[in-house]
């Protein structure tokens, strides 16, 4: 277990949260020192990553109440906890801060990669959002040729999971950020959970058979799973 503050906001890191990132960066399959070492990278982009996101949902719900709140990252993700009751209006906001978090980091880094590399806006960004950083393109492109590959993959994986992880956390699936912004929109409970077991269903599936992501798939099944069993519970209630 891991306990520090950041902001004056307590963040909590569980040991479960280390395994996925290890398995999720390919641990299991680590046959050298380089391979090693790449998953010690990708542990890190996916911690600060995640943290950046969970810090926007924090630093607004403290802006907005006042109350200090928390954070925990775990096996599943993370979480901000407000530790105070929001209103629907600051909910609202609070909620989209998250995936607004990231995507701003994402720019900041396309920024930062721009002054210091001379990146393009165009194609080095598109490759690096389309394709893996060990593709054939870096002996296309002079500009990652010539980058030591420890560096570019850091910022390939950082450019890929704040940018696909974002606009993905923003699918209208409970509990994910974007299926609490539509059911703060929603009226019809039903809709809501019907609408995230469909949108959980098909993600599960094209990560799958499309993308063969098994963790997106095992994810978005259970996200599917967990609204299929809201809209049975809620059905019940009517019988």
């Amino acid at each position: 277990m891991l306990d520090f503050k950041i902001f004056k906001i307590p963040v909590r890191v569980e040991p479960w949260f280390w395994l996925m990132g290890f398995f999720l960066g390919g641990g299991i399959g680590i046959k050298s020192r380089q391979d090693f070492l790449m998953i010690l990278l990708w542990i890190i982009v996916l911690f600060v990553s995640i943290l950046v996101h969970e810090l926007g949902h924090a630093l607004t719900s403290r802006k907005m109440t006042g109350v200090i709140p928390s954070i925990k990252l775990w096996g599943m993700g993370g979480l901000a906890y407000p530790n105070t009751q929001l209103t629907q209006k600051q909910s609202f906001w609070v909620t989209w801060a998250g995936p607004l978090a990231g995507l701003g980091f994402f720019g900041l880094i396309v920024l930062t990669c721009c002054a210091i590399y001379g990146f393009t806006i165009g194609t080095d960004l598109t490759m690096f959002l389309l394709f893996p950083s060990t593709g054939v393109y870096r002996e296309t492109y002079t500009v990652l040729a010539e980058m030591d590959r420890s560096v570019l993959y850091m910022i390939d994986k950082l450019l890929w999971v704040n940018f696909w992880w974002s606009l993905m956390n923003l699918l209208p699936v409970f509990p994910l950020d974007g299926g609490q912004i539509y059911a703060s929109i929603e009226r019809s409970p039903k809709r809501v959970w019907t609408v995230g077991m469909v949108t959980g269903a098909l993600v599960a599936i094209a990560g799958f058979f499309i993308l063969h992501r098994i963790f997106i798939a095992i994810l978005f099944g259970y996200f599917a799973f967990q609204n299929y069993k809201r809209l049975e519970h809620l059905k019940g209630q009517y019988r």
